[in-house]
């Protein structure tokens, strides 16, 4: 029961995640500026998608009930996390 618990709160972080990424696509998202930055745009907007993608199909994972299948869920967005995180930090200025 508290790994199902968990969990929810897991993907519904990374759903807060998401739209807070697809809402800074266009503006400023930590110190860059992502509108005038048209890779960093396209990087979050992608970003955002797979971790919407990521939560439906961590809330189906859920509903299986197999607490093992879980860790795909944590895994794909541990995943996606950090190839956002290394793609912006390899940007140059």
């Amino acid at each position: 029961m508290i790994i199902k618990i968990v969990m929810i709160i897991f993907i519904l972080l990374l759903l807060l995640t998401a739209s807070y990424m697809w809402r800074q696509r266009n503006g400023r998202f930590l110190t860059y500026d992502a509108s005038s930055d048209p890779r960093l745009s396209n990087l979050l907007k992608w970003t955002a998608i797979a971790l919407v993608i990521e939560s439906v199909i961590g809330i189906i994972l859920l509903a299986l009930g197999n607490k093992y299948l879980n860790l795909i869920t944590l895994a794909l967005a541990s995943l996606t996390i950090l190839a956002f995180s290394l793609s912006i930090t390899s940007k140059k200025e």
